[in-house]
């Protein structure tokens, strides 16, 4: 076992699940007001090269291309492009193409996937496998992580999002209840230990 798994392992221990629990998750879901990502937007400067790489490399379609003549909070003539590309779940990764706000560089910029990502789904490994050499062929490089649970693909869209591809399978669901008894517990610890 790898130290990534193990660590993202042991975190949940080895917490008991009670076989009533994925029924309590699944009600508490229902109740949930907030339900679920409507879309994630973000900047570029380069509305083909990042229609490209989202429809034809990740085969998100783009549905929706909006160009807005005036700033919606402001009314100033100034005009712009928004378009989104379509998940599975209904759900959009979008782009504002707005040149009097971001003509240029990235409205800010991360050393690491860590500190700003967007994790999408995918349905399963192979899918991980095929997109990693759909974009390598591209000549987006990334790196795959094993992280015990679930695996995902790291990388860089064209406009320097970082995004994860990620495949959570079925028996993630043990390790997602196990998980939801000691969050509190475990964030609780990692206050005390930043402190």
């Amino acid at each position: 076992m790898s130290h990534q798994e193990k660590n993202v392992l042991g975190a949940v221990s080895d917490a008991a699940i009670d076989p009533k629990d994925k029924e309590r998750a699944i009600t508490r879901r229902a109740r949930n007001r907030i339900r679920g990502l409507s879309h994630h937007a973000y900047y570029t400067t380069d509305a083909e090269k990042t229609r490209h790489f989202y429809e034809d490399i990740l085969e998100l379609p783009m549905t929706i291309a909006l160009r807005i003549p005036d700033e919606v909070f402001t009314g100033k003539p100034a005009p712009y492009c928004h378009f989104f590309f379509e998940m599975g779940d209904g759900s959009s990764i979008a782009f504002f193409d707005y040149p009097d706000i971001f003509d240029g560089e990235p409205p800010f910029t991360v050393s690491t996937v860590y500190h700003h990502h967007i994790a999408v789904n995918v349905d399963s490994v192979a899918a991980i496998e095929y997109f990693q050499k759909k974009l390598s062929s591209e000549g987006y490089e990334g790196t795959y992580v094993d992280h015990g649970t679930f695996f995902s693909l790291y990388l860089r869209d064209p406009n320097g999002m970082n995004l994860e591809l990620t495949y959570t399978p079925p028996m993630a669901e043990e390790y997602n209840l196990r998980a939801e008894k000691t969050a509190h517990a475990e964030l609780k610890a990692w206050v005390a230990t930043r402190a």
